[in-house]
């Protein structure tokens, strides 16, 4: 069943079928991309990124199912924010219940303007540590159980953001977004085997290997690291790039890295 939802303006309720293991069981994987002047912003490592996953719990996702689907949605969409869902489908009873039916697919487009950047963020340590060798930590699944819980203490404490650590005590990403760490003329993120979710932008970036001159590597960020840091800043597809003005009592520079500007142009124009 492939499912679209062609504009931000429009509002559709669509037939889904109950034994949707997607529904049920969180069977499943989605992708969150941005939709600038018409076009899907880095378009191939986000249907790369939603097979990639799909392959992984076993879902047999065609690419070009997947492009049809992005384009049908975005046709006529000027900008916004787009999310493909993919299930694995209707089928029996069961966590491992054989599927009945293809997999489910269906995108919804939403309004979204990324033409400011976005402000500052407080953010608060979450309680909910993160498992690496968890597949929900290396892809986008339907399992989002622990950002939302992490988010909305986050929210309710005062913070506009939270940060999963490791047993290890190392961070490994905020609730949405990935974490970049700027320390004299040095840049780091999270490495996926600390639990970093390996994010369409944050892999843009670490194929640039730099911002204005200054490398950008991974490496594991401790806790005490994260505090010593000058500059702390977050990306996603849909926020590009945002600063982190303190993380619990600790305050950092509220600006983003010299560099940043000049690659989110480089992405949107603007």
């Amino acid at each position: 069943m492939i499912l679209s939802q062609p504009s931000a303006s429009s509002q559709h309720s669509e037939l889904f079928d109950l034994r949707d293991r997607g529904l049920l069981l969180a069977d499943g994987v989605f992708d969150t991309s941005l939709v600038r002047d018409g076009q899907v912003v880095l378009r191939e490592a986000h249907l790369d990124r939603l097979v990639e996953g799909a392959t992984a719990l076993g879902i047999a996702l065609e690419r070009d199912a997947a492009a049809q689907v992005m384009d049908a949605a975005t046709e006529g969409v000027i900008t916004g924010a787009l999310r493909i869902t993919v299930t694995r489908g209707a089928g029996a009873r069961g966590l491992a219940g054989e599927t009945v039916a293809a997999p489910t697919l269906f995108a919804n487009v939403s309004d979204y303007d990324a033409g400011s950047l976005p402000s500052p963020v407080r953010v608060q340590e979450s309680a909910i540590l993160r498992n690496p060798t968890s597949l929900t930590a290396r892809y986008k699944t339907l399992s989002y159980t622990d950002n939302i819980a992490a988010l909305r203490a986050a929210i309710a404490a005062g913070f506009e953001e939270a940060f999963f650590f490791t047993v290890a005590g190392n961070v490994a990403c905020a609730s949405v977004a990935n974490v970049f760490v700027q320390k004299g003329e040095t840049i780091f993120t999270p490495p996926v085997s600390d639990g970093a979710l390996p994010g369409v932008m944050r892999n843009w970036i670490l194929e640039q290997g730099e911002i204005a001159g200054r490398v950008v590597s991974e490496r594991s960020i401790s806790r005490e690291e994260l505090r010593a840091a000058d500059r702390v800043f977050l990306t996603n597809s849909l926020r590009l790039f945002q600063p982190v003005s303190a993380f619990g009592d600790k305050r950092f520079e509220a600006g983003l890295p010299e560099g940043c500007a000049e690659l989110r142009s480089q992405l949107i124009g603007s």
